[in-house]
């Protein structure tokens, strides 16, 4: 049905943080949710190009390939691009050399266009095999699925952005997604989008309000412009927790749902300084039988999720500036309910073209072990059983240092992570049994890349990659992969 139904959807759905990068450098103003728009061709472009068929031959070839959609359709008032994305990478732990190879094999497709002046639409689906490192192993097997009368036994695992999967060969996986979402604009303040495309909230490499961590989600957006600066947005989402219900007549039961409704109110001082507050609530569908939401649900009116007692909401606080052509900083504050031991904070930095082609970042998040569990575990603020913020959950502080620097099209990455976990739980969130003592841990992820990007237009990538991974719990390990990838999409593994 996504599949069937992306075909009526949005402008893009590339979410990856290399877009994110670019499109938050200070000489343009952040729109987030990070949406890049389809660009719009005029007809006299369009005859102009379509004049130029004569000339088409190898050289055109290499044009698609390098620098634009590998195919493009520009009739009139419709544009389409298509474009394979794929993921083929190899790699290796060193540290232990007995282990299994390390793989990605991905294939997929990713449509986008235009309708008119005033509709646009994105659609991808790929299919994924894949083998990964023991660290992650163990991560993707604690988010798995539960079954009936089982709750402390899961089975199968959750990639973060990939979805649920089953087994492949030896310790490896196989998961696919389908992912659209179309948008709609009747009128100039109006903006229409639905889909099941994920939503980043933020500035940050990192979200605390939400992120493209989790699977993607059936969801529908209202946002209206008023008074030039402000901006209103209504959200209504429905989510899942991995837990299959008791009471069922199909072969196997389904999963519990739950219901999210977000309401963002948005106000833009100038062009360089942006302020945002959100309420996102979670509301009750029900346990072993479904049942809808309350009706108060379906008001786009903010703070009504706080009259049901089985509700978990949480509150955000965002805001970014720009400081002369170079500079943006960013913070985010995150509260939930009105409980103030239950914190979250961001502060970041963003410094652009220090050298030609370049950022450098530095993140630091603070999250309190409390901030976004329900006293209900099927209530908390997840869906896939994954976080719908930062992928590490909850329970943390958090450096992240980031530089990239680009010469043409030859690029290098250098990702620092640093963990301080306390009272740390890393079951906290699942929608099942969670008991678990908790713990405290540091650990400094290291991960650098050197590539050559092939079509800057699709992040098409030749790699390598380095990733050093030392825990005062874990094994240290040792990753190497080489590889070719169409970098659309995140698939955070720096948990």
């Amino acid at each position: 049905m996504c599949s069937l139904f992306a075909k009526t959807q949005t402008s893009s759905l590339a979410s990856s943080t290399y877009f994110r990068d670019v499109s938050l450098k200070p000489v343009w103003l952040s729109n987030q949710p990070f949406m890049p728009q389809v660009e719009l061709k005029s007809i006299e472009t369009i005859k102009q190009q379509n004049g130029e068929k004569k000339n088409k031959g190898l050289k055109n070839i290499k044009k698609h390939f390098f620098d634009q959609y590998l195919f493009e359709v520009h009739q009139n008032a419709v544009n389409l691009y298509f474009t394979p994305v794929v993921n083929f990478n190899f790699g290796q732990n060193w540290v232990e050399n007995s282990a299994p190879r390390l793989f990605q094999n991905t294939r997929g497709i990713y449509v986008k266009g235009t309708l008119l002046k005033n509709f646009s639409f994105s659609t991808a689906f790929v299919e994924n095999q894949a083998r990964f490192s023991a660290y992650e192993n163990e991560f993707i097997a604690n988010h798995g699925e539960f079954y009936p009368n089982a709750s402390t036994v899961q089975q199968n695992g959750v990639v973060p952005g990939g979805g649920r999967t089953k087994p492949f060969k030896e310790g490896a996986y196989d998961y696919a997604f389908a992912i659209g979402s179309f948008c709609y604009k009747p009128i100039k303040n109006l903006e229409i989008k639905a889909g099941n495309a994920q939503t980043f909230i933020g500035s940050g490499y990192r979200s605390l309000i939400l992120s493209d961590n989790s699977f993607q989600a059936p969801n529908v957006n209202l946002k209206y412009a008023f008074l030039k600066k402000w901006s209103y947005q209504a959200n209504r989402s429905r989510l899942l927790n991995l837990i299959r219900k008791t009471a069922y007549t199909t072969v196997e039961g389904y999963y519990q749902p739950k219901a999210t409704s977000r309401h963002l109110l948005s106000y833009q001082v100038n062009s360089k300084i942006q302020f945002g507050f959100s309420e996102n609530s979670i509301w009750f569908m029900g346990d072993s039988v479904t049942t809808t939401p309350n009706g108060l649900y379906y008001a786009p009116i903010p703070f009504l999720g706080l009259t049901q007692t089985e509700n978990h909401t949480v509150f955000g606080f965002d805001a970014n500036e720009v400081i002369g052509k170079k500079i943006r900083l960013y913070q985010q504050f995150v509260l939930s309910g009105f409980d103030l031991k239950k914190l979250g904070l961001q502060l970041g930095v963003r410094f652009y073209d220090l050298l030609p082609g370049s950022m450098l970042q530095f993140e630091y998040n603070k999250v309190s072990s409390k901030l976004y569990a329900a006293n209900e575990p099927n209530m908390s603020y997840t869906h896939y059983n994954l976080p719908l913020a930062h992928p590490k959950g909850q329970g943390f502080d958090e450096l992240i240092i980031r530089a990239n620097v680009s010469i043409n099209r030859i690029y290098g990455e250098s990702k620092t992570v640093c963990y301080w976990l306390k009272d740390y739980n890393d079951r906290a969130l699942l929608p099942a049994d969670n008991i678990k003592d908790v713990f405290e841990d540091r650990i400094i992820h290291q991960q650098f890349e050197l590539g050559y990007r092939i079509n800057p237009l699709i992040n098409f990538c030749l790699f390598g990659r380095a990733v050093l991974r030392i825990s005062d719990i874990d094994p240290t390990q040792v990753l190497i992969h080489i590889g070719l990838s169409t970098n659309l999409f995140n698939s955070y593994n720096d948990y």
